[in-house]
């Protein structure tokens, strides 16, 4: 069995989109506070997806034996996350796989689990992710401070920066921020009450039972906070400053729920040295303390990229139409949806973007039977194509597909050393695809029907991920 255990990468996605707040009071955005949101191809899954294909850039998947998804905001009430993101990432499916749900602190026990299935010996690697998209009423403060994001981290036994030497928890049952089965939106009781008992008392009281910090080490703190007022006060009652407390989230991020404490954890990675300690502390119907030592200084800065790549959203009309907060003009029809039976035949095309080669050395997405080149039936051997680069071929620019921003960019890909494949290009905010123009691939939300969400994958420009 493994002598020890913790964390050897991660990845960090923050949602691109970036929502100022003025713009919510009826205000022209005048470069003031914002919130990252995700737009309306994207959830708590498609955010997971990004920030763990980050995580296990170089690793070999097939070494994933557990992975954990800690969320409050998955779309269905029954029916596994963690298995959908495994199904992208083209996981084995051998791949234990668990969601942690209901809970702010679900990220802290997604930890502890990977950390004794590595130690146990009923894990060779471990994917964490902490993901949410936080939703509050409209003209509340949870709106406003609110944020979308996720963060991965991949657990082994070997060449780990940090390992987790220390836990407490302080459990408290109080109700201060709540979301009821078929609600849409998070609530919360006033907000002093909120702040004081429902975050700044079970956090504190979590932090005293760490061990105090060693002679020789700095320990530097990632929490969770529910905005700005909140975390300083913290900070005030840790003793810690700017050099041992990474700026909050709060004004350009948000608070990103069971994301957040997790977030700050590989903000602070970035930060720290071999030797120095980091206690993250995740609040939320009390709260939860890891204490974690440093291994060794963190060579890629994937929290850093995640913040400087940013997208605008230019007026409050945008923002409604993303997050579909106005009512339509007809309901949504509440069927059964796509067929099921067709989602599972093809479920290795939509979630992994798997095509296949002849054996001629034609490569062909959708699958089909008979090669369209030296035409032989059934002679084909399955490819994945998600993690390769592409080029755009032709588009066009369709008016009439439901977008917050029309018209919506859909075109030929070619993909390197692949086939091509018709997708839509996103991400290009008041510009028009270039022929020619390098791509990647993004796993996102296509369409509700049957009021559920139906995933495949779009195009963006090519660059730095997160």
């Amino acid at each position: 069995m493994p002598a020890m255990a913790g964390i050897i990468d991660w990845g960090c996605h923050i949602a691109k989109h970036r929502l100022p707040l003025a713009i919510l009071s009826g205000k022209p955005a005048g470069g003031g506070p914002e919130r990252s949101l995700a737009w309306a191809d994207e959830d708590a899954v498609t955010l997971a997806v990004e920030a763990a294909r980050q995580a296990l850039d170089g690793h070999d998947r097939s070494e994933i034996d557990l992975l954990a998804f800690a969320t409050t905001t998955h779309a269905f009430e029954e029916k596994q996350g963690a298995a959908l993101i495994a199904a992208a990432l083209g996981l084995s499916t051998d791949t234990r796989t668990l969601d942690i749900g209901h809970s702010l602190r679900g990220a802290v026990e997604a930890l502890l689990l990977a950390d004794d299935a590595i130690r146990s010996g009923r894990a060779r690697k471990a994917l964490v992710i902490a993901s949410d998209c936080r939703m509050g009423a409209p003209g509340s403060a949870l709106e406003r401070n609110g944020g979308d994001g996720a963060v991965a981290f991949l657990l082994g036994s070997t060449d780990c920066t940090a390992t987790i030497t220390a836990h407490a928890a302080q459990s408290e049952e109080i109700v201060d921020i709540w979301r009821r089965s078929g609600d849409r939106f998070v609530h919360g009781w006033e907000e002093r009450f909120t702040s004081q008992y429902g975050f700044l008392e079970p956090s504190t009281a979590a932090a005293a039972k760490l061990p105090a910090a060693a002679d020789d080490a700095r320990r530097f703190w990632a929490t969770s906070a529910p905005d700005q007022r909140s975390s300083a006060t913290l900070a005030r009652v840790l003793k810690a400053n700017g050099d041992t407390m990474p700026t909050p989230l709060c004004g350009t991020v948000g608070f990103c729920g069971a994301a957040h404490a997790p977030l700050m954890l590989a903000a602070t990675l970035e930060l720290a040295e071999a030797g120095d300690e980091i206690a993250m502390l995740s609040h939320g119907d009390g709260a939860e303390a890891l204490l974690l030592t440093v291994g060794k200084s963190a060579e890629k800065k994937r929290f850093t990229d995640s913040l400087t790549t940013r997208i605008p959203v230019s007026s409050q009309a945008a923002y409604r139409r993303a997050r579909a907060i106005d009512p339509g003009e007809y309901p949504p029809l509440d069927d059964q949806g796509i067929s099921a039976t067709i989602h599972y035949r093809d479920r290795a095309e939509d979630l992994r973007l798997q095509g296949q080669r002849c054996s001629c050395g034609e490569p062909q997405f959708p699958k089909g039977r008979v090669c369209i080149r030296c035409g032989k039936k059934d002679n084909f051997t399955p490819e994945d194509f998600a993690e390769r680069t592409g080029s755009l071929v032709t588009y066009t620019l369709d008016a009439f597909f439901p977008s917050p921003n029309p018209p919506t960019a859909v075109g030929i890909v070619k993909v390197e050393n692949g086939p091509r494949i018709y997708l839509q290009v996103a991400e290009l905010p008041g510009k028009e695809p270039e022929l020619g123009m390098e791509l990647r691939f993004v796993f996102r939300r296509i369409h509700d029907v049957g009021k559920r969400p139906n995933y495949f994958w779009k195009a963006v420009p090519a660059g730095r991920q997160g």
